[in-house]
């Protein structure tokens, strides 16, 4: 046994001699021929491939793979024929290291490479436009003997620059490998790599134009590739690699010798967050993801394909899930976001694959904004060049909810709660409207809400609002103003162009119909709005879209239609009143008003333009009006000389009234100017005190307590607080006598009376209402008395035989005419 130890023991011995001495002579071969195997080498390169080989200098390493000797090239550069046109060397390497197996070598009596390191260079792999490429000069190189396939050698790279260029596809690829080691097995005709990689990616563009995936990030990882030398088919499958030190798993498929390039590639993680899975996009890609954000880490699944012919650019696939999220987006943050997302880069199938046939689906769609749940079934963002949107959204919720969510500054909501079920289809941009279209119904119940310019409420509405195409319509709601209910119908044509910035084509038709309106729950409107004290909690996801609406309820015109079967203000009542109204540039413009009371026609306007005022101008017709019931209903006009006991039969006349309104939503009688022409049919005073004054002067044995007149016509003038009476004929069935003078709102009548001798010459009939002769008869030897107030505040009547109440009023006149 020791002995058979010791013949193993020289025989060993004897083999590691013969393989020392073996390497021994195979350096000094080299050591002594190195110009000549450098010289034999470039001449043999350039024989077989007609490209252009430099090499600095050789040397010999005996220890960096000892036993293998390793040869070392300094300063090696590898050009094609072409390199004067294009100027990109194939290979350029400050040290190449080829080291020779020495035990493979003896075995196999040739020379056997068992490890080639490139250090500190470049390799460029180019092609230009017309398909040529600096790489098909390698394509002559075949192995002298065809039959023997020696074992390939492993491959190392160091701080080395790989560049893939190809001009005639738009595809450019550009790594910094720090390192890289890749050992290399066959089986049969499968080769196979395994990679050891620390890469940084300076460029990875599939399109030129469009820019590069993973731009600047670090690749690291071990994984195997296999070539397939008879298919010339490169694939992997669940190669990991970390980018940016998060795991990435690829499965792929390349087929580099088919044109134009196709290939497969499936790309998955997990836990990464959104926005440094589109930071390893395309820069439009990253621009448009960008514009959304996820709180938690997601699962991504990629894909690209670029198997069609006739197109360059990968088919791109990303699917993402997400649970319970929060998702911010241009138009807000949702939380609590559930959906299951798609992205794909070929929207219409075998249409280009551009910006404009890319799009994102989020399918199963649910989430909160602003405390406004919505749910969706789907929702499609299509043509990432000029996004388009179309979702169909749900939801209940409560009304006050809209407050944070709009930022509107005219309405907030109180109360009550909306039921929505809206389809959209549009552009995501603001300054684009074109083909928008919002259909679908809003449901609301005890809506309340406040129109803060005039704190102005509406409570308890419930209806429904309905959106087609661009139009808002509501065919049924009931919403009370105070105690007044109203029912409100009518449409907002064009509404949506409020999203944009567009408000030229924006109208709004409203009908309002009551069965008891009391005007004084919608006085406020006619004042002065005030300042607006109502402030957001934060900001408002749609806050530009509705400061345009605030500004369209506030400058905008608006048409608004009123039925009530019973208006009432103050003491006022009309049957089946009918209204036009306008709203439009802070003025109210009041085209039309009827009712039932005689022929009763009303027109004015309400401009609150010019700061610090509210200016009213009145245009009124008046015909066959039941007098009492006028002077009732307007509570006699703020005067008390003659009220509406004292009056009978009715009134028809045109009314011009101009003034301002007070912060109390009363009129300004300082401001008042206006004119009155009227005619009273059977008219009568009753208990009128005037006339009892008048009966103790000239009429002593006569019964004024009841009092007919023939018809009664004349022009009154409003200048501020007085009303001025031109010459008036009043002919009665108890006298006639003729009046004129001026009521002033503040200090009372100051009026002329005229009584002909004629009332002492005959009786007159009392159940007859004489005709009358006209305001500028002739009245005869007169009788001059002055009606005004004493200093005690009581109407008193005085003889006046130098006519000064007469001449008071004709200076009056003059006074206001100049």
């Amino acid at each position: 046994m020791k002995r058979a130890l010791r013949y193993l023991i020289r025989i060993a011995g004897a083999l590691v001699c013969l393989l020392l001495l073996a390497w021994l002579c195979l350096v000094g071969y080299v050591e002594l021929n190195k110009a000549a195997l450098l010289e034999k080498a470039r001449s043999a390169f350039q024989d077989r491939l007609g490209g252009a080989l430099r090499i600095g200098k050789l040397d010999i390493s005996f220890f960096r793979h000892f036993p293998n000797v390793t040869a070392r090239l300094s300063t090696v550069t590898l050009r094609d024929s072409a390199w004067t046109q294009h100027h990109h060397d194939l290979l350029q390497a400050a040290d190449v290291y080829i080291t020779c197996n020495l035990f493979k070598s003896l075995f196999a009596r040739r020379l056997q490479v068992g490890a080639v390191d490139l250090e500190h260079g470049q390799v460029y792999l180019y092609t230009d436009s017309t398909g040529y490429s600096n790489t098909d000069m390698l394509r002559t190189l075949q192995p002298a003997n065809t039959r023997s396939r020696p074992d390939l050698p492993d491959i190392g790279l160091t701080d080395i620059r790989w560049v893939m260029e190809k001009q005639n596809k738009h595809k450019f690829f550009d790594l910094d490998i720090q390192h890289l080691h890749c050992g290399i097995t066959r089986d049969r005709r499968l080769l196979r790599f395994d990679v050891n990689a620390n890469i940084r990616a300076d460029d990875f563009s599939f399109n030129t134009a469009n820019g590069s995936f993973i731009k600047g990030r670090a690749l690291l990882g071990r994984f195997t590739v296999d070539y397939n030398t008879a298919s010339k088919i490169i694939q992997f499958n669940e190669a990991k690699l970390e980018i940016d030190d998060h795991l990435f798993v690829f499965s792929g498929r390349f087929f580099p010798t088919v044109s134009p390039d196709p290939f497969f590639l499936k790309i998955e993680t997990a836990h990464i967050l959104y926005r440094h899975a589109s930071a390893l996009l395309t820069p439009h890609l990253r621009q448009e993801l960008d514009k959304y954000d996820i709180d938690k880490p997601v699962s991504v699944y990629a894909q690209l394909d670029a198997g069609a012919a006739d197109d360059p650019e990968p088919q791109i696939q990303v699917r993402l899930d997400l649970d319970k999220g929060s998702v911010l987006t241009p138009d807000g943050r949702f939380t609590g976001v559930s959906f299951k997302g798609s992205f794909t880069n070929e929207w219409q199938r075998g249409q280009k694959r551009r910006d404009e046939n890319s799009g994102i689906r989020l399918l199963g769609f649910s989430g909160q904004l602003q405390k406004l749940p919505f749910q969706a079934d789907t929702i499609a963002i299509t043509n990432l060049k000029h996004p388009q949107l179309a979702c169909d959204l749900r939801s209940h919720f409560g009304l006050e909810a809209l407050n944070d969510l709009t930022g509107s500054q005219t309405l907030q909501f109180t109360g009550g709660a909306g039921t929505m079920n809206l389809v959209y289809k549009g552009p995501l941009s603001e300054n684009d409207t074109a083909g928008t279209t919002v259909n679908g119904w809003l449901d609301l119940d005890s809506a309340a809400l406040t129109y803060l310019p005039y704190s102005f409420r509406l409570t308890n509405g419930k209806g429904r609002l309905r959106f087609r195409d661009q139009d808002l319509l509501v065919d049924q709601l009931s919403i009370h103003a105070g105690g007044s209910m109203i029912n409100v119908k009518g449409i907002a044509r064009n509404l949506v162009a409020l999203l944009d910035r567009n408000e030229e084509n924006v109208s709004m038709d409203w009908n309002l119909a009551s069965p008891r309106l009391d005007l004084g729950d919608l006085a406020v409107l006619a004042g002065r709005p005030t300042a607006t004290n109502f402030r957001q909690s934060g900001t408002s996801a749609f806050g530009t879209t509705f400061g345009r609406v605030d500004r369209l309820l506030k400058e905008g015109i608006i048409h608004v239609g009123v039925e009530a079967n019973d208006l009432r203000f103050r003491k006022f009542s009309g049957a089946n009143a009918k209204a036009d109204l306008l709203f439009e540039d802070h003025q109210i413009i009041l085209t039309r008003l009827t009712m039932d009371q005689g022929a009763f026609d009303l027109k004015g306007t309400i401009d609150r333009r010019r700061p610090g005022d509210v200016l009213v101008s009145l245009e009124s017709h008046l015909k066959d009006v039941d007098l009492p019931r006028l002077f009732n209903a307007f509570g006699d006009f703020g005067q008390d000389a003659i009220t509406a006991r004292n009056l009978k039969g009715s009134l028809t006349a045109d009314i011009r009234l101009n003034g301002a309104m007070t912060d109390k939503k009363k009129m300004d009688p300082n401001s008042l100017k206006g004119s009155v022409d009227f005619t009273i049919n059977n008219g009568q005073l009753v208990d009128f005190e005037p006339m009892e004054k008048i009966k103790v002067f000239v009429l002593k044995d006569r019964d004024l307590s009841t009092i007919r007149f023939a018809e009664l016509k004349n022009r009154l003038d409003l200048d501020s607080t007085t009303l001025t009476i031109h010459r008036m004929e009043i002919r009665s069935t108890a006298f006639t006598l003729f009046a004129e003078g001026t009521y002033d709102l503040k200090t009372g009548p100051d009026i002329s009376l005229r009584v002909p001798f004629s009332n002492f010459s005959k009786n007159q009939t009392i159940d007859i209402s004489p005709d009358s002769r006209g305001n500028y008869s002739k009245a005869g030897i007169s009788v001059w008395l002055r009606a005004r107030r004493g200093v005690d505040g009581k109407l008193k009547i005085t003889w006046d035989p130098f006519k000064k109440a007469l001449k008071q009023a004709k200076a009056n006149n003059t006074r206001g005419a100049n």
